[in-house]
């Protein structure tokens, strides 16, 4: 090709490209994933140019935000991020630099929404501001992400502090029983010959009482690691309510008796359920076991039982230490920092409440709890029927 013809081609190929740029910019703002703009740098800015992409971010066409005609942009800037907005802007046209914020808008369905903007201002001959050009973008989905991810940063944070405080909380808890049948034990077994067989059986029941402790302990901590790793199964059956509270009251006789404590029952002997065995033994024989140790010697706890609509109600009442208003929503909380020892000086971790909670919530059901402090507490336990 001769240098004539290469100047021919190239003059050609610009004047074809001035041509085709109308129609090269128009397509490229119409498949802008965005808004750009242009506006005047005043107090509502007054848009002048807005492309395509302005409806499916805000709802409003170009036509009812151009000049103000319907509503201004900074009309739908979000009411509390509006300040925020003009700070940027001022402090990029006042250095002369490009400016970038995120902030929220409102859109035509009343919805709010995030969106990021990047700009700068173009000025006239004698250094004044004169418009503003930029690109707003949806960061909606990002921004959902971002707060979904730092909210699972913090809630992993504070997992791993009730963790530490946790097993804290459990080691000692478990300290108590093990020592005392360790000690006990070894003192009998050290002293056998010179014990009357009352003082033996006293001995025996105080190391069997401290093996039960460490026992129930061991069962919820069991059950609670079920229930954290998913591996609770939910099997419904057809239960006898008051046979189920029968057993579970068996299990904590003993020990209502060494504080002369009456368990009073009143369940119909016809009223049914239909839920769990396992998960509904664990969830009565931990609210029993509480009922007894923070009632006072020489008391009653009542169990009683019935229906109402379509569920099923089961009421235990003590009269003992109870719980001050401030304290009940910290009984059903891992992080809770309550904990009280029993009339009897019954230690405790207040896991047994955390797992009635986590069960309550496999079987759908409910739980509530009303209490006066030096007067007693009484929890309602909601199950389908």
């Amino acid at each position: 090709m001769k240098a004539d013809d290469i100047d021919a081609f190239r003059k050609d190929g610009v004047k074809a490209f001035n041509v085709l740029l109308p129609e090269l910019m128009s397509n490229l703002l119409h498949n802008l994933p965005g808004i750009a703009y242009r506006c005047k740098n005043d107090s509502k800015w007054t848009m002048l140019f807005l492309s395509e992409g302005c409806y499916s971010l805000t709802g409003y066409y170009p036509s009812e935000l151009l000049y103000n005609s319907e509503r201004s942009y900074d009309d739908i800037i979000y009411e509390e991020d509006r300040d925020l907005v003009r700070n940027a802007v001022n402090e990029g046209v006042k250095k002369r630099c490009q400016f970038q914020i995120r902030y929220r808008i409102v859109d035509r369905q009343m919805g709010v929404r995030w969106v990021w903007e990047q700009g700068n201002a173009v000025y006239d001959e004698n250094g004044n501001p004169f418009f503003l050009d930029g690109f707003i973008a949806d960061i909606n989905a990002i921004k959902r992400t971002e707060d979904e991810l730092e909210q699972s940063a913090r809630l992993l944070s504070e997992l791993n502090v009730m963790k530490d405080k946790f097993f804290a909380t459990i080691a000692h808890d478990l300290q108590n029983p093990i020592y005392a049948i360790i000690s006990l034990s070894d003192f009998v077994y050290q002293n056998v010959n010179s014990f009357k067989t009352n003082e033996l059986v006293d001995f025996i029941r105080q190391i069997n009482s401290s093996a039960q402790s460490a026992h129930t302990l061991l069962e919820n901590l069991l059950d609670r690691a079920r229930s954290q790793t998913g591996k609770i199964r939910v099997q419904n059956q057809r239960l006898n309510m008051a046979n189920l509270i029968d057993e579970c009251i068996d299990v904590y006789r003993a020990h209502a008796n060494g504080k002369n404590i009456s368990i009073v029952k009143d369940i119909p002997d016809d009223l049914y359920v239909h839920s769990d065995p396992q998960l509904l033994s664990t969830i009565f024989r931990n609210l029993i076991s509480n009922a007894i140790k923070f009632s006072f010697t020489h008391t009653e706890v009542h169990i009683s039982a019935g229906k109402e609509g379509a569920k099923v109600f089961v009421q235990i009442r003590d009269h003992g230490i109870g719980i001050s208003r401030s304290n009940v929503p910290k009984l059903f909380k891992i992080d809770g920092d309550y904990r009280n020892l029993g009339t009897a000086n019954e230690s405790g971790t207040g896991l047994g409440l955390i797992l009635v909670r986590d069960f309550l919530n496999h079987l759908n059901g409910d739980i509530e709890v009303s209490s006066i402090p030096n007067t007693g507490s009484t929890f309602w336990v909601w199950l389908r029927e």
